[in-house]
């Protein structure tokens, strides 16, 4: 801090007081063209700035959701089970045996997510 400013208030004045000064010597054409800027500024048009906050807003909630569609369980579509003709024909179980080692889909959908909920009902 500068040791000849102690008082705030007394360099608060003393600045009003060069500021004033100052004003009293601004020459009349510049009065003139900064009243008629000022005055343009005030009439002009404001624009809008709506769109700003819509896309401010709407931009993370697509980002959200872009994000959240990612941690959504995948469905997929569920293998059709071939009838077992061979194993109700009345065979032995040999023939049942010989029926699910010709179709591994059986196994891919116990393995599958599906297959669990359906185990615990």
């Amino acid at each position: 801090m500068n040791p000849g400013i102690e008082d705030k208030e007394m360099f608060d004045r003393d600045m009003r007081k060069l500021h004033a000064a100052a004003v009293d010597r601004i020459s009349p054409p510049t009065l003139a063209r900064l009243r008629a800027a000022r005055h343009a500024a005030q009439t002009a048009p404001q624009r809008g700035h709506a769109w700003r906050w819509a896309a401010a807003s709407v931009l993370p909630a697509v980002l959200a959701i872009a994000i959240g569609m990612r941690f959504l369980p995948h469905s997929t579509p569920t293998p059709v089970a071939q009838p077992m003709a061979a194993a109700t024909s009345g065979g032995s179980y040999a023939d049942s045996a010989a029926v699910l080692d010709e179709n591994p889909d059986l196994y891919l959908w116990l393995a599958s997510s599906e297959a669990e909920p359906l185990a615990m009902e």
